[in-house]
């Protein structure tokens, strides 16, 4: 069934449901026209590709035999190049084969192709065929979801790793089907998981999957030996030297939590305003792998879930991160219709909250107070007005319900629980 026509069947059976879907579809597809609004009274940001540059001028750096990362006047790596050494490989090709204008347009076509390709693989593993109107229909909407956006104005790398979550996602999805190729599925799961989370270490959660397939673990550990022997044959020891003082600068730079009055497009703080966040993102960490060892028949959730906290544990996140939750949000939808007692308007709700987030908080923080003083008492609650931070609660949580419905306690826990309340019993039958 195609998804018009689930769309169609939906009508009759969740009428509500189908009005919010074809809303948020509105919405996607009208937001580049806002956003061409909002650029023209200066408020959204112009497509200048920033980042990109960091990445192209690491591979000239690298080509000129000089250090990957650059230190600027205060010590740190502010507005340099981030990324692991590796990663200058993914870029090479684009600086080498284009024109510096031409290579950003090109870089940011490739991005939004990954992104598209794998939610239309991740669609196909739960089920549904989508027609070649379909396919283009998806691709507009794509490029509606404003945090996507943004990260492509940006030159960011959320086209790249979307995807490459959202393939590792249907490589779970068939492997846990059982479908043909289902050791391949299990491979390319694995080593697109270690892709993601080597090219982007606060992606990390999205590795919860790998808990449950021994394939999948040994596909993402193989992945990860490989990059390393590539990287340090390449770069080189020194680089990856500097790369650890990179990552102890971010964790450094990354505590604090600026006020969100103080907005700017990526604004998103969830956590770091909280005393005590580090333990927070610990202890939400060990229950996303907790859950992902003892849940039994629950890959699509424990998948969903991984993905949907990356944006709630990752210890420095900007609004563009959101692009990742997106195949978390198209697997929860099949979940929930699924489930006997489903909610499918949830992730629904959820993709909206992150859709409305930066200027959905700038109305907040700024346009509300601007025209309501008084409102400026509150200030200092203004971390708690965040749409994105809500929306990932919702998906998240939502995940973290559906996942704890199937985990079952280990047998020694089981055994240990019945020996206590038989010394209990025997203790009141003294």
């Amino acid at each position: 069934m195609s998804a018009l026509q689930a769309l169609q069947r939906c009508r009759r059976e969740r009428p509500r449901w189908t009005a919010l879907a074809v809303a948020t579809l509105a919405i996607l597809l009208a937001w580049p026209a806002v956003d061409w609004w909002l650029r023209g009274i200066e408020i959204a940001p112009q497509f200048r590709f920033w980042d990109f540059g960091a990445y192209g001028n690491a591979v000239n750096r690298w080509q000129a035999g000089e250090p990957l990362y650059v230190r600027n006047e205060n010590g740190g790596f502010h507005g340099s190049y981030l990324y692991p050494p590796f990663s200058v490989l993914l870029f090479y090709p684009f600086v080498a084969l284009f024109e510096p204008d031409v290579t950003r347009l090109v870089w940011s076509a490739v991005s939004v192709g990954v992104m598209w390709v794998g939610l239309q693989a991740l669609v196909a593993s739960l089920g549904r065929s989508l027609s070649v109107p379909e396919r283009l229909l998806g691709l507009l909407a794509l490029l509606g979801f404003q945090p996507f956006l943004l990260g492509v104005k940006m030159g960011q790398t959320v086209g790249v790793t979307g995807g490459l979550l959202a393939l590792a996602g249907a490589g779970v999805m068939n492997d846990s089907a059982r479908r043909r190729f289902r050791g391949a599925w299990a491979t390319l799961a694995g080593a697109a998981t270690a892709g993601v989370g080597l090219l982007k270490l606060p992606f990390a959660p999205a590795s919860a999957h790998l808990l449950r397939s021994k394939r999948r673990f040994a596909a993402a550990i193989g992945t990860g030996v490989v990059l390393l022997a590539v990287s340090l044959a390449v770069f080189g020891v020194d680089s990856h030297r500097l790369y650890v003082d990179v990552l102890a600068w971010g964790v450094e730079s990354g505590g604090g939590a600026r006020n969100p009055a103080l907005w700017l497009p990526p604004y998103y703080k969830p956590l770091a305003w909280l005393p005590g966040s580090i333990a927070l993102r610990l202890v939400g960490s060990a229950v996303v792998a907790g859950y992902a060892m003892l849940a039994t028949d629950a890959d699509r959730e424990v998948f969903a879930l991984g993905v949907a906290s990356i944006p709630l544990l990752a210890p420095l996140v900007y609004t563009y991160y959101f692009t990742a939750v997106l195949p978390a949000v198209v697997v929860l939808l099949a979940i929930e219709f699924d489930h006997p007692s489903g909610r499918p308007a949830l992730p629904l709700v959820g993709l909206l909250l992150l859709q409305f987030h930066s200027y959905g908080l700038k109305f907040i923080v700024d346009t509300i107070p601007h025209h309501v003083p008084a409102f400026e008492a509150l200030r200092p609650a203004y971390f708690l007005f965040q749409p994105g931070l809500w929306g990932c609660l919702v998906l998240a949580g939502l995940a973290a319900a559906r996942t704890a419905e199937r985990v079952e306690t280990p047998d020694w826990v089981d055994a240990r629980l019945a020996r206590l309340r038989t010394e209990e019993n025997e203790v009141e039958a003294d």
